[in-house]
């Protein structure tokens, strides 16, 4: 069979043009591959670049932290000393009180700026051309000059010293790609001398003042008769002994003539703004929560679970006990003519009188507390004393250790065992002063300047005396009041990516 002469060649064209389209297609494809490739390549550079700064950023960050925790207890120290010379030349001056306490304020403003010039000045300042260890192809390095600036209060005291840098990332050889990062990092500097303590009085510490109550004539003069309704708000009432509900008084006076006792222990119990007295004991199996509330009780106090107190005034002439206890119990009174068990609660900026013995497991007495035992205080477990103090009538018995630090003083009248307390880590501006006679073991004695004896013969004659050291009127100590060990804040750092 013959095929039409005008059909001769067809399919030699139709597959030259079946291979151009294949071959223009395959040119397409490969060039979007190595074009993606490239692009992808080009942006782990760059995120290596950025990885590369980043590095810089952590490098030149914990520079300057490790000089600045290196340095900052010797600046601390120096300049501490340096403003008490200062101090002592001024109280010697012949000038009027109020020249004196401007003189000192002044005088405690010129050191405040000293201790961050210092940091500056002879620590900081060239720290960046310190040169970091970096490879051929991974290299970072910090861009100009560094900023720094001067951070102040209201008072126009430095607090503070803002660290601001650029740091430059490079990855690769010979053409490489850069990114670069600015790092702010923020130094604080705690206030060497406080606006109250620029010329404190030599009581030896805070003062206890606490209301002389009489709690069974405040309770007679109180009585209700109108009955609470089930959760009193704004009422003047007459409450039951026992409830098995979720009680919750707000803002209300409530009387209870024969004490109250919170029949189910599974369901809690809150007070606000709430005034309480009671003729018989007080026991409290779940409480919530208590803020700013008072409480008077012919009886005893007994709080089991208390999950936080604020401003909540306990004054019983019984005891008060602190049942399974782990919260804070904070800007508070509390009175007990008995005993008190205190559990595991940290006191907060307390004042606590307790007549009879003290007892719990771990004792934390903090920020600015004052507490008197009149009797034997017992420590089961761990106790620290933070800016606080304590005076002990009787017997002071550590089971295990007591750390005292950060101007605390610590006043004993009977038996006090020195193997149970941290005295390497008591700062010099705290204080312990006890009966020489009854101290163990008796070398102790001169090895320690914060330690203050005084002869048994001496303390008979006037206890109070001793006493006073730690709840003011007494010697106490002459120093600036100023810690050896403040509480520095972490440095703060801040990163920018261009």
């Amino acid at each position: 069979m013959q095929l039409p002469k005008n059909e001769k060649g067809y399919a030699l064209v139709l597959v030259l043009l079946v291979i151009i389209f294949i071959m223009i297609g395959s040119a397409v494809f490969m060039r979007g591959s190595i074009s993606n490739a490239k692009q992808q390549r080009i942006v782990d550079d760059n995120h290596l670049a950025y990885t590369a700064a980043e590095m810089g950023v952590d490098y030149y960050k914990w520079l300057y932290i490790n000089k600045f925790k290196a340095e900052r207890r010797k600046i601390w120290n120096n300049t501490k000393l340096d403003y008490e010379s200062d101090k002592i030349m001024i109280n010697n001056k012949s000038i009027t009180p109020e020249k004196k306490q401007e003189e000192l304020k002044q005088a405690a403003k010129n050191w405040q700026n000293q201790m961050v010039d210092q940091l500056l000045n002879l620590h900081f300042t060239n720290l960046e051309k310190t040169k970091p260890d970096t490879t051929d192809s991974l290299q970072y390095s910090i861009l100009g000059p560094v900023n720094y600036t001067r951070v102040k209060d209201s008072a126009d005291r430095y607090i503070g010293l803002l660290v601001k840098g650029k740091v430059l990332g490079e990855y690769g050889k010979g053409s490489k790609r850069a990114k670069s990062l600015d790092f702010e990092l923020l130094f604080d500097f705690p206030l060497l001398v406080e606006d109250s303590i620029s010329n404190p009085p030599n009581n030896g510490g805070n003062s206890l003042t606490i209301p002389v109550v009489d709690i069974q004539s405040l309770i007679e003069s109180n009585k209700q008769t109108t009955p609470c309704t089930i959760n009193p708000n704004n009422e003047k009432c007459l409450g039951q002994k026992s409830t098995d509900t979720h009680f919750t008084a707000i803002n209300s006076i409530v009387y209870f003539p024969f004490g109250y006792t919170k029949g189910n222990g599974n369901i809690g119990i809150d007070f606000k703004n709430t005034q309480i007295y009671s003729k018989g004991n007080i026991e409290l199996p779940n409480m919530n929560t208590m803020n700013n509330i008072t409480m008077y009780a012919e009886g005893n106090i007994e709080l089991k679970n208390l999950n936080g107190a604020n401003q909540a005034n306990l004054y019983t002439t019984g005891s008060i006990e602190f049942k399974n206890a782990s919260s804070g119990y904070s800007n508070s009174i509390l009175y007990a003519k008995g005993a008190m068990d205190g559990k595991n609660t940290e006191f907060k900026n307390m004042k606590i009188v307790v007549d009879g013995n003290y007892t719990g497991e771990k004792f934390a007495l903090t920020s600015k507390s004052v507490m008197v035992v009149g009797k034997e205080l017992t420590m089961k477990k761990a106790g620290c004393i933070y800016n606080s103090n304590l005076v002990v009538k009787g017997n002071l018995v550590v089971e295990k250790s007591l750390v005292i630090k950060n101007n605390s003083k610590v006043c004993v009248g009977g038996n006090i065992d020195f193997n149970k307390i941290d005295l390497k880590t008591m700062d010099s501006n705290s204080k312990i002063y006890f009966v020489e006679e009854k101290a163990n073991p008796q070398n102790i004695m001169g090895k320690y300047t914060n330690l203050i004896p005084v002869k048994e013969s001496v303390f008979k004659t006037n206890p109070q005396a001793l006493y006073d050291n730690c709840v003011g009127g007494g010697s106490g100590s002459d120093s600036s009041g100023i810690t050896d060990n403040p509480n520095w804040e972490p440095p703060e750092i801040d990163v920018t990516y261009n």
